[in-house]
């Protein structure tokens, strides 16, 4: 008996060095991000806002090649080393790495007809996948049977992410409103009324916002020419004309008028965020609806330059 807790005592440390090299066991199998191949949609776990990585980021989209076989080329950033995977509506369409700056590039290839919502979610050390805040939108011109030459027209490629200025990479318009040394962008709006309005201007200055004529905003011109000005619960339902003026040291030196329609609340807003949105397609103005991340919609209306504009209802 006087042996007894002695041999206790050994009993319970070959259990803790079973149980602890069971544990480095399952730790070393999490770390091991890739996919198997028969996966086709993907579930992250939710990261830290403050997690110290680099997050994924769109810095080149291009589209080309012929009208029955189309390449999307996509090239990036990211954590140096990670694990990316490409998705379409949630869909996995490709696996690769970023290299050792961070560095990534990616082609698809594509039928001129196909609508594409990409994605990417990054795989890290850690057991820890992380989805970017940014959306690839790619919307082909409808076909109609009276305008065959809508087949001729690019799509809209453009970049979103909640809460910043939408990118327009490739606009079925062939371009933006543009007065001068002034253009406007897209507007993005939300169904509280905040706004999101972006342009780029050659000229230094500052540029004023009108919405039926009434001015309610103004901002400075920032590095490289970009300008944009964001406000909350701003804008009412309706249609109304939406200005921006570039005001220099001389007074104004351009202004571009756009025809703006902030559109009621979709009934068709039971999608999830990784869905195509909701179009409204007009002759000279397209309205993208989308599901954000974590709740609410946002609208991201698109226009014809002015000529173009003018050229279309003239020939109605």
């Amino acid at each position: 008996m006087k042996y007894r807790p002695l041999w206790m005592i050994i009993v319970g440390l070959g259990l803790a060095g079973i149980l602890l090299i069971l544990v480095q066991f399952t730790s070393a199998l999490s770390k091991t991000p890739l996919i198997s191949s028969n996966e086709t949609t993907i579930e992250e776990k939710s990261a830290p806002i403050d997690n110290g990585l680099t997050p994924v980021f769109f810095k080149t989209i291009s589209e080309y090649g012929s009208e029955t076989a189309k390449k999307v080329g996509i090239n990036g950033t990211s954590e140096p080393n990670a694990v990316l995977t490409l998705l379409n509506q949630n869909t996995r369409l490709r696996q690769f790495k970023s290299d050792a700056d961070g560095a990534w590039d990616v082609v698809i290839d594509i039928e001129s007809d196909r609508a594409l919502a990409l994605e990417i979610v990054m795989f890290v050390e850690g057991d820890l996948s992380i989805r970017g805040d940014e959306t690839i939108y790619r919307l082909p011109v409808p076909y109609s049977e009276d305008d065959s030459k809508n087949l001729l027209r690019p799509a809209l490629i453009m970049v979103s992410a909640p809460g910043g200025p939408s990118r327009i990479v490739q606009s079925p318009f062939g371009g933006s409103p543009t007065n001068g040394p002034l253009s406007m962008g897209p507007i993005d709006y939300d169904d509280s009324g905040g706004v999101i309005l972006s342009g780029t201007t050659a000229a230094e200055g500052r540029v004023r916002i009108y919405a039926g004529g009434e001015a309610f905003g103004e901002t400075r011109v920032g590095a490289g020419g970009r300008w944009n000005f964001i406000a909350g619960n701003l804008l009412p339902q309706g249609e109304y004309p939406i200005s921006a003026e570039l005001i220099g040291v001389e007074g104004v030196e351009a202004r571009v008028s756009v025809p703006f329609e902030r559109l009621p609340p979709s009934k068709n807003d039971s999608k999830s965020p990784s869905d195509l949105p909701d179009v409204k397609y007009e002759p000279y103005r397209w309205q993208v609806r989308r599901v954000l991340i974590g709740g609410g919609h946002q609208t991201t209306t698109i226009f014809a330059p002015i000529e173009a504009k003018a050229l279309i209802i003239d020939a109605q």
